[in-house]
């Protein structure tokens, strides 16, 4: 029951995070970072991280599709915060909120005890961060935005 509630909680969250509301994005982020230790009752258990990385170990680890979407959607959600600024900020924003939450999201595992901290699986969410700066990219095509011009380019068409 308390697992189906939960779930619900992040599914409303992140709906009410796309439109954008920043206080529905901090709610969900506060509680994503509290997720994992509160699923353990906040009693750790540390374990050593995983540093291998190589070509096959990359490969492998981008089977794990769940972690794709998820990073897809919180990209999309990072970037819809900032919604009014010129894409590429868009594009910043959300890639460094998917690499400062995969990243916390291992060492929480790490920590915790629960699942394993692999540096291999940033992978996924870096893929993750791709397909939904993809998908920005397209909406932001299909709506008929063009990027603003740099203030320096705006200064040179004057001129």
């Amino acid at each position: 029951m308390s697992v189906a509630l939960v779930a619900i909680l992040f599914l409303v969250l992140g709906a009410l995070a796309f439109r954008p509301s920043r206080s529905a994005y901090c709610a969900f982020v506060v509680l994503g970072i509290l997720f994992f230790p509160a699923r353990v009752g906040f009693h750790f258990r540390p374990q050593p991280c995983e540093f291998a990385l190589d070509i096959p170990l990359v490969v492998f680890s981008l089977r794990n599709v769940g972690h794709i979407w998820r990073f897809a959607i919180f990209f999309l959600m990072s970037s819809a915060q900032v919604r009014s600024w010129r894409l590429r900020s868009q594009l910043l924003i959300g890639l460094g909120a998917v690499v400062a939450m995969g990243i916390y999201v291992e060492r929480a595992e790490g920590l915790t005890g629960e699942g394993h901290c692999r540096l291999r699986d940033l992978v996924p969410d870096l893929a993750g961060a791709a397909l939904g700066a993809v998908l920005l990219i397209l909406w932001n095509l299909y709506q008929g935005r063009r990027p603003r011009p740099e203030v320096g380019a705006r200064a040179r068409q004057l001129d």
